[in-house]
């Protein structure tokens, strides 16, 4: 039975030799493609940290550029708004300087109605007056009156001349 357990030693030691061999030769092998395959993952990581702090700063140009765009709007706003009432301002006074000026073109045009409504009373007062005198004066007059009122009419027109 010794030579049984001998060779079964030696069995054992030559498969340990070959694991070892093959070990040596497969770990190589699996300890450089797991090396490539760490540097691969190395090299992805880098790339996604890489492309992180880019979107990162394409992400904060963005919000500048927003916070920017939303003061410009701000800004563009209030202007609006100051125009807006400036116009409003403008225009009030425009109608109210519009009203004063009907006003006092009504208010000439009353005052220009009222003398020419004036006028008028007085020329129809003086028609009836001279109307009313000539018929009182025909009706009482005779003709030795009527001749010495012309007389002193005439005495008066050359006064004046």
């Amino acid at each position: 039975m010794e030579g049984i357990v001998m060779e079964s030693v030696w069995v054992a030691v030559g498969f340990a030799i070959f694991v070892i061999l093959v070990w040596r030769k497969v770990g190589s092998a699996l300890s450089s493609m797991l090396d490539a395959r760490s540097d691969k993952i190395r090299t992805e990581l880098d790339e996604a940290r890489a492309l992180r702090e880019e979107a990162l700063d394409e992400l904060h140009q963005f919000q500048r550029l927003h916070r920017e765009a939303a003061e410009e709007a701000k800004i563009i706003l209030q202007t609006a708004e100051a125009t807006a009432e400036r116009i409003r301002e403008n225009a009030e006074k425009a109608a109210e300087e519009m009203v004063k000026r009907r006003e006092q073109q009504a208010t000439a045009k009353i005052k220009a109605a009222e003398a020419a409504m004036v006028s008028e009373l007085r020329e129809k007062a003086a028609s009836l007056a001279i109307a009313s005198a000539a018929e009182i004066i025909t009706a009482r007059l005779d003709d030795k009156a009527g001749m010495r009122l012309i007389d002193d009419a005439a005495t008066e027109i050359e006064k004046l001349n």
